[in-house]
């Protein structure tokens, strides 16, 4: 556990800049501490008068986040940085005055962190995910961002015990689902064990006192076995000239719960629950501490780990062995070097170097070490982010490792496949993959790999994955690789279908597609309509939403007149002028000529806009009406229905009905009962053996159809009616 807070008493002690100064001097001698300091005066001045909801003074925060950096050995902008991380969220500071009292550098910081700050944890998987996808998108634009937010959330959870028990419990998961996950990736497995057991006790609190309760009362006979192990092991490498040092501890109440959990064991019957740790001068030395040790103890088989040849995901280096130690109890060991321990406790920020009397070291250089790259263009790749979620806890959980012919090591999720291996390579490599061969031999792309495998990939440039694909692959990685090509296969294959549709549908009119693409307004017609690109049309075509005539429509308009001269209303008015009744009231005058929308059929009770053409006098659309979307704004005039005229439209019904005597002659009679004449009546079969009539109707409005479609509607034998458009 970090300095300067506990589980026990819940507060992270009384912390002064002059601790924090101090700690900053111990890592580091000589930086230069003057921006801490002026972060420190700059935030006591902003948050004067501020408290925290345990009524003390709110400084006491962004003191304890900064002590946190510090502990973690951070560099002196990302320790202002904690200094400062609610001035923007909480006080009246400025972006301005961050920048020009502490440089571009921490401003970037400062606002990083605030904007995560913001993200909103609501329980549900879909914002969860999302959040953590956030995060780790934030991963490429400066690691120290998330390790401020890492620190923040650490001394927030030391404190939890202010807050409201269903915000506790709301925090605590929140902080096991998404900052522990994080702290791990980041290497920082001192705040990782501590946010994970300080979770522990509020999500599972009675499950949290009692192991902690039965782990305190063996604590003295454990404390002695520590003390006599340990001197065992020192005798035993001393002897040999070794230097070394050597600590015990009981491994933190989380992973003990854990793994009775998993396990289905008793505490009792639990014998590793102890771990020491072997710290040597150089890597040579770990592999001759571990010889020494198994000559001494009885080691366990299969519980034998080297993490110095084959590091994991977070850069973490150590040698793990599990022995028989005395009284016949399994304790685990772990044999590194002081570099390796640096690594294992503070992850990424071992990798500070001191330089011109200030810690630095480039974002590029953080990424590279504690390998995130691949976790950062995961969260890019996979749009959806629950799949973006499964596919990042699987990545944390990376437990085997193979190698590429060149002997570079790729890490997988236990099950990975040989398909699994070529994704994780390269995504391209993985869609052109033919065949794949394991330790030199030529294996199904299902075939399973193991740790220690050399794995080739043959590739070639014509190939394409399928469908079958999806039950070879094991990794949420490959899997989504995998579903977002096929995606983009079936999306290409639809565009060339509805390319050849349109095509036979425009030679009828002795028309080419290619001339109508080459006209320069067809761009725009298609946007009115509410089409980006030519490709999405097509694609509604063979989707079946948008018929072959009605697309046509927008590809090739009517023939028009010249445009009229710009914002002469009331001339383009009298051009439209008719001296019969009109239902439509353009600017309290009726007598305009109108025409009603074929591509939607507006009638009277329907809300309407009216459109000006250039030929065809005003055209009366429904005011959802696709077709009028993008069109000139200035050619739109304010329409309304005029409630004392008396007119008829034409509308066109669709019928599926039941292939039975008498059909026709029942919805006639009901249209004859309802006195609404019949313009249409058109019958034929369909695939199904149903019978499809297009019924043409002329009603006075709205109601008065959607009286008819009922009427229609309770008829025997009627299976569905639609309103078409023509």
């Amino acid at each position: 556990m970090l300095k300067g807070g506990s589980l026990a008493d819940g507060e992270s002690g009384l912390i002064t800049i002059a601790d924090i100064v101090r700690r900053v001097g111990e890592y580091a001698p000589g930086a230069d501490t003057g921006l801490i300091e002026q972060s420190y005066m700059a935030a006591a001045f902003w948050h004067r008068g501020q408290t925290r909801k345990n009524g003390e003074d709110y400084l006491v925060h962004p003191l304890n986040v900064a002590h946190i950096l510090a502990e973690l050995h951070m560099d002196v902008e990302t320790i202002a940085t904690g200094m400062l991380h609610d001035t923007l969220e909480d006080t009246a500071a400025t972006p301005a005055d961050i920048e020009k009292e502490f440089g571009k550098t921490v401003l970037d910081m400062v606002e990083g962190v605030t904007k995560l700050s913001k993200l909103s944890y609501k329980g549900k998987l879909e914002e969860q995910a999302e959040n953590f996808r956030k995060l780790v998108l934030a991963f490429g634009k400066d690691i120290r961002v998330i390790i401020v937010k890492c620190a923040d959330r650490l001394h927030n959870m030391r404190t939890l015990q202010h807050q409201r028990p269903e915000k506790q419990r709301k925090i605590a998961q929140e902080t096991l689902d998404i900052y522990a996950p994080l702290t791990h990736r980041l290497g920082l497995e001192t705040v990782k064990r501590e946010l994970e057991d300080l979770s522990f006790h509020y999500l599972w609190p009675e499950e949290h006192a009692r192991l902690a309760e039965a782990l305190g009362l063996d604590a003295p006979e454990r404390e002695a076995y520590v003390a006599q192990t340990r001197q065992l092991l020192m005798e035993t490498l001393g002897s040999r000239g070794m230097q070394c040092e050597i600590s015990g501890r009981v491994k933190h109440l989380y992973s003990i719960w854990r793994k009775l959990q998993r396990t289905g064991k008793d505490l009792s019957e639990l014998y590793d629950l102890l771990a020491f740790r072997v710290t040597v001068p150089e890597r040579e030395s770990c592999y001759v501490a571990l010889g020494f040790v198994h000559a001494a103890f009885m080691p366990v088989a299969t519980r034998m780990k080297d993490y110095i040849a084959v590091p994991k995901n977070n850069g973490y280096q150590s040698l793990h062995t599990t022995v028989v130690g005395p009284d016949g109890r399994e304790i685990e060991i772990q044999i590194r070097t002081a570099a390796m321990h640096r690594v294992a406790e503070t992850g990424i920020a071992a990798h500070w170097r001191y330089k011109n009397g200030r810690l630095a070291v480039t974002n590029n250089e953080l990424a590279e070490a504690a390998r995130l790259r691949g976790f950062i263009q995961m969260a890019r790749d996979i749009e959806d982010p629950s799949d973006f979620l499964e596919a990042a806890r699987s990545d944390l959980s990376a437990s085997i490792h193979v190698f590429t012919p060149n002997k570079d090591i790729v890490m997988l999720p236990e099950g990975s496949t040989a398909l699994d291996f070529a994704y994780h390579v390269h995504t391209e490599v993985g869609n052109h993959t033919v065949g794949v061969k394991v330790n030199g031999r030529l294996v199904p792309l299902r075939s399973p790999v193991k740790t220690g495998d050399t794995v080739e990939v043959v590739t070639r440039p014509d190939a394409r994955p399928s469908r079958e694909w999806l039950t070879w692959a094991h990794s949420h990685r490959a899997l989504e690789k995998i579903r977002k090509k096929l995606r983009e296969e079936s999306s290409d294959r639809a565009v060339e279908l509805g390319r050849e549709i349109l095509e036979n549908a425009l030679k009828k009119q002795q028309q080419s597609l290619k001339k109508v693409l080459a006209d320069k307004d067809v761009v725009d017609r298609m946007e009115a309509a509410g089409y980006v690109k030519f490709e999405q049309l097509a694609e509604r075509v063979v989707a079946g939403s948008v018929s072959p005539t009605d697309a046509l429509r927008i590809l090739v308009p009517p023939l028009e007149a010249p445009a009229p001269t710009p914002n002469a209303f009331q001339s383009l008015l009298q051009k439209v002028r008719k001296p019969a009744d009109s239902a439509i009231v353009v600017s309290g005058e009726t007598d305009i000529l109108v025409d009603y929308a074929r591509c939607c059929r507006p009638m009277k009770g329907e809300n309407i806009v009216g459109y000006i053409t250039r030929g065809r006098g005003l055209s009366i659309h429904k005011a959802e009406c696709a077709s009028v979307k993008g069109l000139d704004s200035d050619r739109f005039v304010p329409v309304s229905w005029d409630a004392a005229a008396k007119t008829l439209h034409q509308s066109l019904l669709h019928l599926v009905l039941e292939d039975r005597p008498g059909m026709l002659a029942a919805i006639t009679s009901v249209c004859s009962s309802l006195k609404i004449n019949l313009w249409k009546a058109d019958v034929r079969m369909d695939d199904d053996d149903r019978a499809v009539c297009d019924l043409g109707v002329s009603v006075h409005d709205i109601n008065e159809l959607e009286g008819l479609v009922r009427k229609l509607k309770a008829v025997r034998g009627v299976v569905a009616i639609d309103r078409a458009s023509t």
